[in-house]
């Protein structure tokens, strides 16, 4: 019996371990997702200042300062996109980490819950013969 206690244990500590991974993995796809929309939202405003510049520009409403605050505005939005896509990048390769771990760690769980029934299985057969 203390076997089984033992190994009922270690089970827990593994389904624990599986859960802070499954917890953890939610953590960083709501992260990508708030990235997703952060990048979509800047993709929207750098759509909107090139329209609103070459309208300006085709009514020749625009002075050289002018124009080339336009510019400057959207070259900072472009870097500030390609930062969030390398930060995307990073949490990609996060997320493929993690799922792999969690992976790893549900195949731990199923195999002590397999030796569980073993035990179990062993425990029965033992007291039915006697």
């Amino acid at each position: 019996m203390g076997f089984h206690f033992r190994l009922r244990a270690v089970q827990k500590v593994q389904e624990l371990k599986r859960d802070e991974k499954k917890q953890t993995l939610a953590e960083l796809l709501q992260k990508q997702n708030e990235l997703n929309e952060k990048m979509a939202s800047l993709r929207e405003k750098i759509a909107q200042a090139r329209s609103e510049r070459t309208q300006w520009m085709s009514g020749k409403m625009l002075s050289m300062a002018q124009l080339h605050k336009f510019h400057q505005f959207e070259c900072r939005l472009e870097q500030d996109l390609g930062e969030l896509q390398m930060e995307a990048e990073r949490l990609l390769l996060l997320i493929e980490t993690q799922q792999s771990t969690l992976l790893e760690s549900e195949q731990e769980v199923k195999k002590f819950e397999k030796l569980e029934e073993k035990q179990r299985e062993h425990y029965r057969r033992t007291h039915e013969r006697s």
